[in-house]
Order: structure tokens, then sequence, then C-alpha cells
């Protein structure tokens, strides 16, 4: 933490933590309309390739994954580095949802549920030039 604001002396833990989950849901919107477009300025060229790729899977088997009534419960920072001059930060987002994947063509619940909402941990790691530079995801893991 202290690396991050030696050269970023406005950096604050708590807006981070805002600031991470606005990611988190606004990426999470763009996963859903099958459009990283709007949020690929969110991501690094890498996470953009990963997602579009399962995208890319969900649109030639015809099907879409929903996530409704997110609720984000903690976002904890978990890791705090710099490298090569980039910072990075790995935040812990406890969240739950529903999560379910449907055919686009009946409608059908292929996996997943409409009515049992499913409590996941994400580490979702954030990264960007050293220094006050907006943040972009550049990996999701899971716990």
């Amino acid at each position: 933490m202290a690396n991050i604001r030696q050269m970023d002396a406005s950096f604050d833990e708590n807006r981070f933590n805002d600031t991470a989950m606005d990611m988190f849901f606004k990426i999470q919107g763009g996963w859903m309309n099958r459009d990283l477009s709007p949020v690929s300025g969110l991501l690094t060229d890498e996470m953009k390739r990963v997602l579009q790729e399962d995208l890319d899977r969900l649109l030639r088997d015809k099907q879409v994954n929903r996530l409704e009534n997110i609720a984000v419960r903690k976002v904890d920072l978990t890791e705090i580095w710099q490298e090569s001059g980039q910072d990075y930060i790995t935040a812990s987002i406890y969240a739950n949802l529903l999560d379910y994947t449907t055919d686009d063509t009946s409608g059908a619940v292929v996996s997943g549920s409409k009515t049992d909402p499913v409590k996941f941990e994400e580490f979702w790691t954030f990264t960007r030039p050293v220094g006050n530079n907006p943040w972009q995801l550049s990996a999701i893991n899971q716990s």
C-alpha cells in the first residue's frame, strides 16, 4: 500500500473498493448482454480475449448466461504489489446471485437455477500503470 501511495498520494482503500464494485457490476452487465464493447476500457487485452472467447462459445451454442439479483456482500483487498511499472491489487469479492444459463431458442434453463441463489467468492485482480491512472481488470480467479 505504501508503494502505491508513494506514486499516488490520493489512493484511498475505500474509494478503491467502490471502484472495484462498480467495475464488477459493469463487467457483469457487459457479460450478460453478451457485448463487452461498453466495458472494454475496463479490461486488459488479455482479459478481453478470455471473456470474449467464453461469450463466443455461448453465442455459438445459442445460450445466455444470466446473472440476476447480484448482491456484493464484501470486498477485501487481499494482495497489493508493484511490478514492471504497474500497480496490482487483488480484491476478494464475496457475493450471491442467481446464475443460470438458458437456451436462446426455447428459453429453457440448461444449467444453474432461476430460484436458488449461489454464494461465491472470486478474486479479481486489477492493474494500472504506476500512479494515479485508471484501473483495468486483469484476472478473475475462483476461491
